[in-house]
C-alpha cells in the first residue's frame, strides 16, 4: 500500500522486513561480482519488483515527503 520498495531499516510496523531489506543490500554488494546464479535469480526477482539497491538518507527521504506534502496541499506548512 506504501506504492514502493523503500523500506528503512528500523521499519517500526515490521522490524523482520527492514532487517531483510537492509541485509540484502549488504548482500548484494557483496556478491554481485561473484556471478553466484542463486543470489544473481534472487537479485533480478528484486530488481522486477522496483526494489532500490541504494538507501535513501533521512534528508533526502524527509525532502521527498515534504515535496509530496507541497504537491497534495500546495504549500509546505506542515503542522507539528
Amino acid at each position: 500500500a506504501n506504492g514502493h520498495c523503500r523500506v528503512p531499516k528500523e521499519y517500526e510496523k515490521n522490524k523482520e522486513l527492514g532487517n531483510w531489506v537492509s541485509t540484502m543490500r549488504t548482500y548484494q554488494k557483496e556478491h554481485d561480482k561473484k556471478q553466484n546464479p542463486v543470489w544473481k535469480e534472487r537479485f533480478a526477482q528484486l530488481e522486477a519488483l522496483g526494489f532500490e539497491w541504494e538507501g535513501k538518507n533521512s534528508w533526502q527521504q524527509r525532502f521527498e515527503e515534504l515535496c509530496e506534502y507541497k504537491e497534495a496541499n500546495g504549500h509546505c506548512r506542515v503542522p507539528k
